[in-house]
């Protein structure tokens, strides 16, 4: 058992998120209510470039309503936290989607939280870049995918796809699971089942793309005995 948490985990993040919300709850009410509405899944170390994505889980109806008569997906720009290393406060450019942090650069990603105090935010003069935020993952996991016909495709998720490290290998989401557990394809197209919470945590379950539709016709039920046994 650590006593000491050694990289970044997801309670770091959560007390992360709720500071921001809460400097900003007369500006951007509205990430507070995602973030109640909301849970994180999982957060992972990117290293091209440097950062940490993370991704939020909402029930059908929640989603919904986060994403009503508000743009939800932007680039918030003008809240610093104080760097214990350099003694001064650094500003944090964050994207959001569906109104909760997707993704931030920083230099060393699984020591975020020992290079800053996130208790201590401030807020300077605050932008919010609203765009439709492209997901240059998703163009490369379609690369990855191109053996694959449009109709398997369509049984994917590919839209908020996402670069993550895990037993030395790149891996990118193409299903999301649930809590935190994903399938996702390498860079050699071999695709693999990733659950946290299993002994062996990276599982190869496929070759080649075309072979995972081999158990896998649409229905994630179909996957459950690979994804937990």
């Amino acid at each position: 058992m650590y006593i000491f948490n050694r990289k970044t985990n997801h309670r770091h993040i959560q007390q992360f998120e709720y500071t921001i919300a809460e400097l900003l709850k007369y500006e951007l009410p509205q990430l507070k209510k995602a973030l109640d509405m909301s849970k994180i899944e999982g957060i992972y170390f990117t290293y091209k470039p440097k950062g940490i994505s993370i991704t939020h889980s909402y029930s059908e109806k929640d989603f919904a309503e986060i994403n009503q008569n508000v743009k939800s997906s932007f680039v918030l720009n003008g809240i610093s936290v104080w760097n214990k290393e350099s003694k001064s406060f650094e500003e944090i450019s964050l994207s959001y989607l569906n109104n909760t942090i997707s993704w931030f650069a920083v230099q060393n990603p699984e020591r975020f939280h020992k290079t800053f105090d996130l208790s201590q935010l401030k807020k300077g003069q605050i932008k919010l870049e609203q765009k439709e935020i492209k997901n240059s993952n998703k163009e490369k996991v379609q690369k990855l995918l191109k053996s694959l016909s449009k109709e398997q495709l369509g049984l994917l998720e590919l839209e908020h796809t996402f670069e993550m490290e895990l037993d030395e290998k790149l891996l990118y989401p193409i299903l999301n699971m649930e809590d935190g557990n994903y399938i996702a394809v390498d860079n050699k197209g071999k695709i693999y089942r990733l659950n946290h919470d299993h002994e062996e945590e990276v599982r190869l379950i496929a070759n080649k793309p075309k072979d995972f539709f081999d158990i896998y016709n649409g229905q994630k039920s179909e996957l459950d005995k690979i994804m937990y046994d």
